[in-house]
């Protein structure tokens, strides 16, 4: 028995060596440790989650310690910690007009933070615990939040009120997105079935039934025109969005799925449980790089198009930096900047206490 075990061992390793060999590799460009910046005698966040906001100049990164802290990407320095949340942190997204944080977390709160002061504006309670995902609709209207309630819930984001509560497939979603132009709405989770909403008018269009294992991640394409599954399967798949059926689906990956985000509409990230961030052709279904680096799983990744970097976080207690290569890059349209003035965090990080 024990021989066998090791042989399977030595298979997987056989294969990641000739995978890994086989496939251009990417260096991160810059590195941010969490032991590097918030001393040895704090204890060290897993990163769960993170979000850019639109100029790519803050980054905010959620986590197992219950701190939302925000990142200066131009300087690498921690320049606030906001602190109201009592359990780990699994979401956390900009308002597009980057005036807004929203943050959600284990223990059911949604919270809202001024970008510009770091000062919490506002908190509403789900009615289930373990809150997992939040995110904005693309022109900031509304946001929709999912977890382990079975309904995917609507909100209006002037007013802070309920819209809609719309049933998903079954409870414990972990993935929840909304497409560039704002039309459609999707939600995924436990049961490996991705659930498909017209925002208009809250109407249920299509069920996208994959392996039947979890769905961990969701991504639309930039145009609108793909939907990228990925999860516990062995296997990556692309969806028509409108009406549910299958467009490709990629080669078998050694790891699970953990993160998707479409960099431009020719290429496509994943975030693995094998450590290793994979570069995907969409349209060919062929692995073009890996991003090696991470000495855990990825669990979160988010696209700068303007500075065409990706940026992933980690098991590992580290973001990292990544500068895609120019060639088949489409860039996503960037919204036009805003006239908020810059930041007035100090040096110093914010300390947000109950």
């Amino acid at each position: 028995m024990i021989r066998v075990i090791f042989l399977v061992i030595l298979a997987v390793w056989f294969v990641w060596v000739v995978e890994i060999q086989a496939q251009p590799v990417i260096e991160a460009t810059k590195v941010v440790r969490f032991h590097d910046k918030i001393g040895r005698n704090s204890p060290i966040p897993i990163v769960k989650c993170i979000d850019l906001e639109q100029q790519g100049q803050l980054l905010a990164l959620g986590g197992d310690d219950h701190v939302v802290r925000l990142l200066n990407t131009m300087t690498g320095t921690f320049v606030a910690q906001l602190r109201e949340h009592r359990e780990a942190v699994r979401g956390v997204t900009f308002s597009p007009d980057a005036t807004r944080l929203a943050t959600v977390a284990q223990d059911g709160q949604i919270h809202f933070w001024n970008v510009r002061d770091g000062k919490l504006l506002r908190s509403l309670t789900e009615p289930a615990r373990g809150t997992r995902r939040i995110c904005f609709r693309p022109d900031g209207m509304q946001f929709a939040v999912c977890g382990f309630d079975r309904n995917v819930r609507i909100y209006d984001s002037a007013t802070y009120t309920l819209i809609a509560a719309l049933p998903a497939h079954d409870t414990n979603n972990e993935a929840v997105a909304y497409s560039s132009d704002g039309s459609l709405l999707a939600v995924g989770g436990r049961t490996g079935v991705v659930r498909i909403w017209r925002t208009s008018d809250h109407r249920h269009l299509t069920d996208i039934e994959g392996d039947g294992r979890r769905v961990r991640a969701i991504a639309y394409s930039p145009d609108g025109t793909l939907l990228a599954t990925g999860g516990e399967g062995p296997f990556i798949m692309l969806w028509n969005p409108q009406d549910g059926k299958l467009v490709r689906i990629f080669d078998e990956r050694p790891g699970k799925t953990f993160a998707l985000v479409f960099c431009g509409n020719d290429v496509l990230a994943s975030g693995e449980s094998d450590n290793m961030v994979r570069l995907w052709n969409p349209e060919t279904g062929e692995q073009t790089a890996i991003l090696s680096g991470h000495t855990g799983t990825i669990t979160t990744m988010t696209y700068d198009p303007k500075e065409r970097e990706l940026v992933t976080g980690s098991f590992d207690a580290s973001v990292r930096f990544w500068s895609l290569p120019n060639a088949a890059m489409s860039v996503m349209p960037v919204l036009p900047p805003t006239s908020l003035p810059p930041t007035s965090f100090s040096e110093a990080p914010t300390q947000l206490t109950l």
